[in-house]
């Protein structure tokens, strides 16, 4: 029964009287996005204008500069048509079809081949090595990173000396003649050794009609020494990523230790493995300096690669009109780079 005059109110729902936050619709949170996408923009502008300005612009005027016909006295600009002498594709048609450019092209490929495995191969290796080793790591591991503060072509001539074919002033040739070996010349199958003569005539490998001349080898061996400090860096950041629970969990299943590095280690190491191939392969192909101070290219064009070609074509001779194939060979190269480096990009690319 009610009481005149009286009416009780209807209960309010738990929570009716507290404070709502209101909800941002749909087209709120794109005007969010847009806003925090402009002033991300607002802030990589300058580092875009840069990028554009020392990366874009010149990648640009190489490939444009590559279709004309000039000297590095007469240079091509892209602000002065009339001064253009266009070349259509021979610029490309010849370097492709030049021996010169060939014979380049098979010393790149053996560096692209040999190098990259030599790299991965021993700053893996030695990155396990003092790994495990109880003392001394430290001093080992700075001993192997030394040769990374030394130019390349400062490497050139430290090895050049080592290379020296006399006996009196060269320390390998030295160091042979006290085991007394000298200058022998031994044969192996397809392989002949001509001890000695490292930068010379050091020896040739035989593959069916293929001669395959090993004073690239012997110029790839000081750039390993130089480079292997990088992959002992990568490696070790990749051993300090190895999970714990893991090593811990094959331990207590009675693996041994190489158990443990090949199927534990090894496959934790793959992205590791991939950044050091990777660099390695770039490194290879647009290699210049060491092989310029150690041979110049020769002997016979037997160690000529495509980056010193492609200095011979600009910068050798300034007044010679080959400047324009010189920067086909820079396309090439990059092109050959980018299809080297995709797998890795797409592989990375892709979260899945």
């Amino acid at each position: 029964m009610m009481t005149s005059g009286t009416q009780t109110a209807p209960a309010k729902p738990p929570g009716q009287n507290a404070r709502t936050t209101p909800v941002r619709t749909g087209r709120a949170k794109r005007r969010g996005r847009g806003s925090d996408t402009r002033l991300a923009y607002v802030f990589l502008a300058p580092l875009l204008a840069i990028f554009a300005g020392f990366y874009l612009w010149p990648a640009l005027a190489t490939f444009l500069s590559s279709f004309f016909t000039w000297g590095m006295l007469n240079p091509w600009r892209a602000d002065q048509p009339d001064t253009w002498v266009p070349a259509g594709l021979d610029n490309y048609t010849t370097t492709l079809t030049s021996a010169d450019f060939w014979n380049a092209a098979l010393n790149s490929a053996v560096w692209l081949i040999v190098f990259p495995f030599l790299v991965v191969a021993i700053s893996l290796a030695l990155s396990l090595l003092i790994w495990e080793a109880k003392k001394g790591s430290g001093f080992f591991r700075s001993a192997i990173i030394l040769p990374m503060t030394i130019s390349l072509a400062a490497v050139g001539v430290i090895w050049g000396f080592i290379y020296n074919p006399d006996p009196n002033k060269g320390l390998l040739n030295a160091g042979l003649r006290l085991i007394g070996v000298g200058n022998a010349d031994l044969k192996l199958g397809p392989l002949e050794l001509h001890l000695g003569r490292w930068l010379s005539d050091p020896g040739v490998l035989h593959l069916g009609g293929l001669d395959i001349r090993l004073t690239n080898i012997m110029i790839i061996i000081p750039a390993v020494w130089a480079f292997v400090g990088f992959g002992v860096i990568t490696f070790t950041a990749g051993l300090t990523s190895v999970p714990a629970e893991l090593l811990e969990a094959s331990k207590v299943d009675g693996a041994s230790r190489w158990q443990t590095i090949r199927h534990v280690t090894l496959p934790s190491l793959r992205p590791s493995v991939i950044v050091v191939a990777v660099i390695s392969i770039i490194f290879a192909l647009r290699t210049f300096d060491i092989v310029f101070v150690t041979t110049g290219g020769g002997p016979a064009q037997d160690t000529e690669v495509l980056g010193l070609l492609l200095w011979q074509q600009a910068f050798q001779f300034l007044d010679s009109p080959k400047a324009g194939q010189a920067a086909a060979i820079a396309i090439i190269m990059s092109f050959v780079l980018i299809a080297a480096a995709m797998p890795f990009l797409r592989k990375n690319g892709n979260p899945s």
